[in-house]
């Protein structure tokens, strides 16, 4: 029922400055003015924080891109539905969960700033994480690389541990609720807020949660602890690593997730590519008894690292060549080579006596040999089809570039920089042929590959290649302000250029020219010699046409 004490809630056209009720308008709702016709947004304001954007929708309620004018910055408010907050004992819990979830700070958890009440509803402010979410990741690609997935579990194993350390279990762990600062940093957002829900739900008889993701004990009201994030972080990582959830039902009712949740799980029955000591780790996580879980979160940080440096050692090893078995037949070629080798043997005797009288001049012999030598590997430098492939970019000659860049990849060894420089190149070119799904292709080649390279040097680039990879999957342009976040110099700059070649192959030329602008305001990176040759493209695109 509606609080009639409640006052109602008026907003100023900013327009024509008419007086209008939107107190029934959900926050940033799009409405007219009745008095002039003009389009606003209803409920921008919540105290000191201004809506700017909606960010995303779900059960508790909307998070929106906010302006904090108290600080002048930006943040994630979520703003909770009425119904949340309409006792003073359901706002009371909301305060003291926000209060604890506040007093949390770890590099992998959501840092909440501020939180209060605005209009009859509970809001949250919190550090704005812009780079997407798991869930949106696994909406990209079927399957994550596995050693990302590992990566993610550890960093969030890590923000749980936090988080339990200060009495608090999150009790809906799930790939839309860990978040992504960068390509190599996951933040768990959203503690507290799951335990409000749940006691809603426990009062109607029902039970709270993610189904594919929700721990056993939670379906028989037993006792929970910190194993039941364990469980729920394990569910979530088989599903981004298989593709699928640990378990399908066909309905979503009490007695069919008691059913299937009582089967044991293993990760290799769905994904049988997976190194031994992820599935080792992923299964154990999804044990139906909590006592046969990890007991602290020490060991499976230890063990999600252990199995990822797995991954990683095998992916950097080369592939064993296959013995061949050794053959010998005597053909008319064999018999030819043996009389050669014969008549060699005896000029290599009169020889001998040449070499002697030589023996003054061996010196310049040997000179001119490295001379030669050297002519030569310059030779082989000015026809690298990489840099072949380079110069048809500068020159505008996409067709060509893309024939030099395939070529590169046909022969350059797997998970290396020069196979990601020719693959991301070769997805540039498709993508400025217009041949937009033939790119995605490409960087989702890339993307699935995951890091070529955890080393810290090498780091920028291989972030560069993935953060590329995700813009080309894109099928939108980017908006203003979107790419804010990404470095400003080094190889990771050229974010700009990747970006603005998505762009143009999807047909935003205006968007792409800003992009491009950005891109060539930035100073070359010195570790990548063809700067100038996307300085080139970037020029020759942003020019009016």
């Amino acid at each position: 029922m509606e609080d009639q004490s409640r006052p109602p809630v008026i907003d100023s056209c900013p327009v024509c400055g008419g007086q209008i009720d939107v107190t029934d308008e959900l926050p940033f709702a799009q409405i007219y003015c009745p008095h002039c016709g003009e389009a606003m947004r209803a409920r921008r304001m919540f105290n000191n924080f201004e809506l700017v954007e909606l960010i995303g929708e779900g059960g508790m309620g909307s998070v929106f891109k906010a302006l904090d004018h108290t600080l002048g910055r930006m943040v994630a408010l979520k703003v909770l539905r009425r119904e949340m907050s309409g006792s003073e004992d359901e706002r009371s819990k909301l305060e003291q969960e926000a209060r604890v979830t506040a007093s949390v700070s770890h590099p992998h958890v959501v840092r909440v700033y501020s939180f209060g009440e605005a209009d009859g509803q509970f809001y949250i402010a919190m550090e704005l994480v812009e780079k997407g979410s798991l869930d949106d990741l696994m909406g990209i690609q079927t399957r994550v690389p596995e050693a990302q997935v590992l990566e993610i579990g550890a960093q969030v194993a890590q923000g749980l541990e936090a988080a339990a350390e200060k009495g608090l279990i999150h009790r809906d762990v799930k790939p839309g609720n860990i978040l992504f600062a960068d390509a190599h940093t996951a933040k768990i957002v959203d503690f507290g807020l799951a335990r409000v829900l749940e006691e809603e739900a426990e009062a109607r008889g029902e039970i709270w949660g993610t189904p594919y993701y929700i721990a056993p004990e939670r379906l028989n009201y037993e006792p929970e602890d910190f194993r039941s994030d364990i469980y729920s972080l394990g569910g979530t990582l088989f599903h981004a690593i298989a593709g699928r959830p640990p378990f399908e039902a066909e309905s979503a009712s009490l007695v069919a997730l008691k059913q299937i949740k009582s089967q044991p799980v293993s990760l290799e029955a769905f994904a049988p590519d997976v190194a031994p000591e992820t599935a080792y780790v992923i299964n154990r996580m999804l044990e139906k008894n909590p006592g046969d879980r990890y007991a602290d979160y020490g060991e499976l940080v230890e063990h999600l690292e252990f199995a990822r440096s797995k991954v990683m050692e095998r992916a950097a090893r080369p592939p064993e060549a296959k013995q061949r078995e050794v053959v010998k037949v005597e053909t008319n070629r064999t018999k030819a080579l043996a009389a050669l080798i014969t008549v060699s043997a005896a000029v290599l005797v009169l020889g001998a006596g040449v070499w002697l009288f030589l023996a003054s001049e061996r010196e310049q012999i040997k000179k001119m040999r490295v001379e030669l030598l050297g002519a030569s590997r310059d030779k082989r430098a000015a026809t690298d089809p990489l840099d072949a492939g380079h110069a048809a970019l500068a020159a505008g000659e996409w067709e060509t570039a893309r024939q030099a860049f395939a070529g590169v990849i046909a022969t350059a060894k797997p998970r290396t920089a020069r196979a990601l420089w020719a693959r991301a190149n070769h997805a540039a070119a498709l993508a400025l042929l217009a041949n937009t799904d033939q790119a995605r292709e490409e960087w989702g080649r890339i993307n699935q590959a995951g890091l070529y390279s955890d080393k810290p040097a090498d780091l920028p680039l291989a972030n560069l290649f993935l953060d590329a990879a995700r813009f080309g999957l894109r099928g939108s342009p980017f908006e203003a302000g979107e790419l804010s976040g990404y470095p400003q110099s080094g190889p990771g700059a050229l974010v700009y250029f990747f970006a603005g070649v998505t762009d143009y192959g999807l047909g935003a030329r205006d968007a792409a020219r800003d992009l491009f602008a950005k891109f060539l305001a930035v100073p070359p990176a010195k570790d990548v010699p063809q700067w100038e040759a996307y300085r080139a493209v970037a020029q020759k695109l942003s020019a009016p046409q």
